[in-house]
């Protein structure tokens, strides 16, 4: 899937906001948040920007078109779980946040389990 303009720009505040949850993102996490940011688009994604763009999960939805926003879910799901373990374990607020992304774009329990069994003890709040 490849996204383009707005949505790429979005999808990445995504991934910004949640590698945030749990403090700063080191270069490490920026590096790597940027290579899977490139693998979905080949849109110029200004980076600057993602630290002022507070984006929400509903933010998120309301920018993505609905008839993409589960496949944009799934792939957000995946590359969020990259992003929250390239550090260690998944923590809690990471988790919360990335099943509520996935649940504001419209996925279901078995999109998320489909995409990866990291997260596991938040799938209640998608089902």
């Amino acid at each position: 899937m490849q996204l383009e303009g707005d949505v790429a720009q979005a999808y990445a505040s995504a991934l910004e906001a949640i590698a945030r949850v749990d403090g700063e993102i080191n270069s490490d996490e920026s590096a790597l948040m940027r290579e899977l940011v490139s693998k979905r688009t080949s849109a110029a994604i200004d980076y600057e920007a993602l630290f002022f763009d507070k984006i929400t999960a509903d933010k998120l939805a309301a920018r993505v078109p609905a008839p993409i926003a589960r496949e944009v879910g799934r792939a957000l799901v995946s590359d969020a779980v990259a992003l929250a373990t390239s550090d260690g374990d998944l923590n809690g607020a990471e988790g919360q946040a990335i099943v509520r992304f996935a649940h504001a774009l419209g996925c279901t329990l078995e999109d998320v389990v489909g995409v990866t069994d990291e997260l596991g003890e938040w799938l209640h709040f998608l089902g």
